[in-house]
C-alpha cells in the first residue's frame, strides 16, 4: 500500500477526515426492521443484495481503508436469532448431461466436446501448414506428402489415445515386430513414416507457416504479443465452449489451479514448489465436484479485461459483462470464470488465493454464494489490526507495511473442534476452526447460526475421534478437490509426444481434457441406466479403449491392406517361407511377374498396357513373383502351384 494511503488511514482514525459512510449500516437497518417484523424474508434478501452491490461499486482506495476500520464485525452467539438465510438453488433445467437419448456410444460423447467442426478446422490448418513449410524447407520434399482428411485425423487421435495406456519407450517401438513390443492397432492404421509426418505437420492455427523474415510473420508476432497462446487459442476456446454446452451445471462449482507439465523455454512457464508438477503452465480452471472442467484460463496469456482499452476488448471479443469493479486480480479471474453461471444461487468453492471480502459481496449481489479459506492477513477480516504509523526512512522498504496479526480469540492450545464465528450484520460469516491446525474460512452460503456437523478425525491418542465442524467448512472439505480429481483422471492415461514446440503441450492438454470430460459424461449416462453396470465396467481404461476403436475404425493409411493367411506355415513379409520356398530380391533388372501376366493384372499409368514387373523371385523355383507386401495374391497363387506339384 502506498504511503499516502497509510497517512490517510491515520487521519481517519484521528478524526481529521470525515469517513465515508459504510454501506453495512443499510444491512443492519434491514436486519433490525426484519427482527421487528416489518420486512418479509424475500425483501430482506433483496435489500441485502442491493446493499452489497452498493458497497462494491463505492469501493476505492480511500473506501478500502475505511472498510478496514469501520466494517462492524460481531461475534455469533448461540442465544441470538439471525434472520438472514441463503436462497435455495434454482436450476435452469435438469442437472446432468443434456443428451440422454438411448444407444449413445463413447465416440458420441467425445465428439460432443471435440466436435467435427473442430476436426475439419484442424485438417485445413494442417494441410496449409504442411504445404507452406515444405515449400520453404526444400529438404522435406524428399518424403512424399498427401493431404490429410478428417477420417485420418480421427484415426491419428485414436492412436494417440492408445499410446496413452499402451506405453512404449520410443515412437518407433510401436511399429516393432518383436514379441514384447509393438502395437497392432497403430501398425494396421498407419505406416511409421506417415505417422511421423502427421506428428510433424499437425497444426491448429490458420496462420500456416509464414516464411522467416516475411511481413506475415511480423504481423503474427505482433498479434501474439497481445495473446500469448494465439496458436492454440481456437482449440482451447472451442473445447471450453462445448464442455459448457454438454451439461446442465449443478449447484456447486470449484475454482482452482492445474499445472500442465512443461520444462522448455517459454515466458508463460511457472515454477510452483507446492505442486507435484513443479514446472509448467498454470491453468486456472472452473470445474464441477466430480472433476468435469467447464472452462479454464491460462495464467498470463493475455491482459486482464479491466486493463485493456475498448479497442483491445473488441479485438479479443470481451464484452462488458466480463468487467468488474473488483480490486484484486485473483478475484477478477474467479469472476470471469463464473460469469456464465451466476444468478441461480450457486455456490463457488475456492482456496485462499481467490477468497476476498469484496469478492464475496460482489458475488452475493449477483445471486451467487462463496465458500473459501481465507488468509490471516486478508483485508476486511474481523480484527482489531490497523496500519502502524509510517516512519520515513532513507531507503523505503519493499512490500506492504506491517500489520498487526489477526486477533486471537482463544489460545492456540484449545481442544480440537473448537470454533468461533463472526458476522457483519448481513450474509457474510467468517469462522475460525481448530483441526490439526487453525483454519479460517469465509462463507455466504450458510446461515450465520448454522449448526455444526460431526466429523470423524484420527489422532495419535485416539484411533477415531468425533469432533464438531462448521457447516461451511464441511462443505468446503467435500468439494474443493475437484481440480485434483480432474488432474488424476487426466494423468492416469496421459498421451502426447515430447516436442520442442511449446504449444503442443497445451494442445494435448485440451484433447486430454476433452477425453476426461467425455468419460465423466459417459459415466453419468451409464450410471442412470437400468440395470446399472458393475464398477469395473465403467472404468476410464475401458472407456478409452472403446473410444480408440471407434475413432480408428477400419481406417488404414497403407496403400495395400495387410493380408493374413490361414496357413500357419506362411509368414507374411519379406522372406516369406513355405518349406524351401521363400522370396528374395535379385536386384536389377526387373522382370514380368508370371502370375500378373497369367491373370491379366496390368500396370496403371503406363504408356502401353503390360503386366507388373518386379525384382523379386522365388529362391527355389527362380520364378518372378511380385513382392508379397505389394500384391500378396501373386505369392499366394505361386504357393498354390507348388502345393499342387507336390
Amino acid at each position: 500500500m502506498l504511503q499516502e494511503d497509510i497517512l490517510m488511514a491515520n487521519e481517519i482514525e484521528a478524526g481529521l477526515i470525515e469517513p465515508i459512510p459504510a454501506v453495512h449500516v443499510i444491512d443492519g437497518a434491514v436486519v433490525e426492521a426484519a427482527e421487528a417484523g416489518g420486512v418479509e424474508a424475500v425483501d430482506l434478501y433483496a435489500q441485502m443484495r442491493q446493499a452489497r452491490a452498493g458497497r462494491v461499486e463505492e469501493f476505492s482506495r480511500r473506501n478500502r481503508l475505511v472498510a478496514q476500520v469501520e466494517r462492524r464485525w460481531l461475534e455469533v452467539r448461540p442465544d441470538e436469532v439471525y434472520p438472514y438465510g441463503p436462497m435455495e438453488f434454482s436450476a435452469p433445467g435438469p442437472v446432468g448431461i443434456k443428451r440422454v437419448e438411448d444407444s449413445r456410444n463413447e465416440l458420441s460423447f467425445f465428439l460432443e466436446i471435440f466436435d467435427e467442426d473442430l476436426i475439419r478446422y484442424m485438417v485445413r490448418c494442417t494441410n496449409k501448414y504442411a504445404r507452406e513449410r515444405r515449400f520453404v524447407h526444400r529438404g522435406e520434399k524428399r518424403s512424399r506428402w498427401s493431404a490429410t482428411s478428417t477420417a485420418e485425423l480421427k484415426a491419428f487421435l485414436g492412436c494417440m489415445i492408445c499410446a496413452g495406456y499402451a506405453h512404449q519407450p520410443s515412437l518407433a517401438s510401436y511399429w516393432s515386430t518383436d514379441e514384447d513390443a509393438g502395437c497392432a492397432v497403430m501398425k494396421r492404421a498407419f505406416p511409421f513414416n506417415r505417422y511421423r509426418q502427421l506428428l510433424r505437420y499437425l497444426h491448429y492455427s490458420p496462420e500456416g507457416f509464414p516464411p522467416p523474415g516475411s511481413e506475415r510473420l511480423k504481423v503474427f508476432k505482433a498479434r501474439e504479443k497481445e495473446d500469448r497462446v494465439l496458436k492454440v487459442r481456437a482449440v482451447m476456446a472451442r473445447v471450453n465452449e462445448n464442455s459448457c454446452r454438454a451439461r446442465h451445471v449443478g449447484q456447486n462449482l470449484v475454482v482452482d489451479e492445474a499445472t500442465v507439465a512443461f520444462r522448455g523455454r517459454h515466458m508463460l512457464r511457472r515454477y510452483n514448489p507446492a505442486k507435484p508438477t513443479k514446472y509448467g503452465y498454470c491453468v486456472r480452471a472452473l470445474a464441477e465436484p466430480d472433476g468435469y472442467i467447464l472452462s479454464d484460463e491460462l495464467c498470463g496469456a493475455r491482459k486482464d479485461p479491466e486493463t485493456m482499452s475498448p479497442d483491445e476488448r473488441v479485438m479479443h471479443g470481451i464484452g462488458d459483462e466480463l468487467l468488474s469493479p473488483l480490486d484484486l486480480k485473483p478475484a477478477r479471474v474467479l469472476n470471469r470464470l463464473t460469469v456464465p453461471f451466476q444468478g441461480c444461487y450457486r455456490t463457488v468453492f475456492c482456496d485462499s488465493y481467490y477468497t476476498d471480502v469484496q469478492l464475496a459481496d460482489y458475488l452475493f449481489s449477483k445471486d451467487t454464494y462463496l465458500v473459501g479459506t481465507v488468509r490471516k492477513c486478508a483485508s476486511g477480516l474481523p480484527t482489531e489490526r490497523h496500519h502502524r504509523p509510517f516512519k520515513p526512512r532513507p531507503r523505503p522498504r519493499r512490500g506492504r507495511p506491517p500489520m498487526l496479526p489477526f486477533r486471537e480469540s482463544y489460545p492456540s492450545d484449545v481442544p480440537r473442534g473448537t470454533s468461533i464465528r463472526y458476522h457483519d450484520g448481513g450474509p457474510l460469516t467468517v469462522m475460525k476452526w481448530k483441526d490439526t491446525k487453525t483454519l479460517m474460512a469465509l462463507s455466504t452460503a450458510t446461515t450465520v447460526d448454522a449448526p455444526g456437523v460431526r466429523v470423524i478425525r484420527r489422532s495419535k491418542r485416539f484411533n477415531r475421534q468425533e469432533i464438531s465442524c462448521p457447516l461451511a467448512l464441511d462443505l468446503y472439505n467435500r468439494h474443493y478437490k475437484a481440480i485434483d480429481t480432474a488432474d488424476q483422471l487426466r494423468g492416469s492415461y496421459h498421451f502426447g509426444r515430447p516436442s520442442k514446440k511449446w504449444h503442443r503441450k497445451l494442445f494435448w492438454y485440451a484433447v486430454n481434457k476433452a477425453a476426461v470430460n467425455a468419460y465423466l459424461n459417459w459415466k453419468m449416462y451409464i450410471s442412470n441406466r437400468q440395470p446399472p453396470l458393475p464398477q469395473y465396467r465403467i472404468a476410464q481404461l475401458n472407456f478409452r479403449r472403446a473410444l480408440m476403436r471407434q475413432l480408428v475404425g477400419n481406417f488404414s493409411a497403407r496403400r495395400r491392406a495387410v493380408v493374413t493367411v490361414d496357413d500357419p506355415g506362411v509368414r507374411l513379409g519379406r522372406g516369406t517361407v513355405v518349406g524351401e520356398h521363400h522370396q528374395v530380391s535379385r536386384g536389377k533388372p526387373t522382370k514380368v511377374c508370371r502370375y500378373c501376366a497369367r491373370a491379366g493384372r496390368l500396370m496403371s499409368g503406363a504408356r502401353r498396357s503390360r503386366p507388373h514387373e518386379t525384382v523379386y523371385r522365388c529362391n527355389t523355383c527362380n520364378v518372378s513373383v511380385c513382392n508379397v507386401s505389394l500384391r500378396p495374391e501373386c505369392w499366394r497363387e505361386h504357393l498354390q502351384d507348388m502345393r499342387a506339384d507336390r
